[in-house]
């Protein structure tokens, strides 16, 4: 029981502070003169920390109608798998990729492209990831662990289908 409890306390300050995060950026946004950009990076950051990735990816698109920016696409595109979206991800993170060739992106991208089942795209960016591994966040890592092992999954069911 003390450890629901524990998690509902860290949920609920979790939740308090992206809602405070968000009031303080919009109070700042109006009377200090914050840039628009910086506003939707700040609030889509915020409601994707709490899960609410709806509003998260309605930021991150207000965000990309003042500035075209692979983090900031790479963010919608993340906020679109959460919610399911998987061809609408695959697209952003495609178009993130193409303007930056962060691993990070390309990672995100391949989870994506061998969730929508494009095993031979997904196979050649885990091979441009492998030569920049070590670029990559403690998360990423993961991520990139998580990948590998899906990918090979995938493959040898392919294999074993074919024969």
């Amino acid at each position: 029981m003390s450890t629901t409890t524990q998690k509902d306390k860290t949920n609920a300050l979790m939740y308090a502070s992206a809602l405070l995060r968000i009031a303080y950026t919009t109070i700042a946004y109006w009377c200090v003169g914050m840039t628009p950009e910086e506003n939707h990076a700040t609030k889509g950051y915020a409601w994707s920390q709490i899960n609410a990735y709806r509003f998260s990816a309605w930021h991150w698109r207000k965000y990309l109608k003042y500035s075209e920016d692979s983090r900031a696409r790479a963010s919608l595109a993340w906020c679109y798998a959460s919610l399911g979206m998987i061809e609408t991800a695959a697209e952003h993170y495609r178009l993130a990729y193409t303007r930056n060739k962060n691993p990070e992106i390309a990672l995100y991208l391949a989870q994506v492209e061998l969730d929508f089942g494009n095993i031979t795209v997904a196979q050649s960016l885990m091979a441009d990831i492998y030569l920049r591994r070590h670029e990559l966040s403690d998360e990423g890592n993961c991520v990139l662990a998580d990948v590998e092992r899906r990918l090979s999954v995938t493959i040898s069911d392919n294999q074993q289908n074919v024969a």
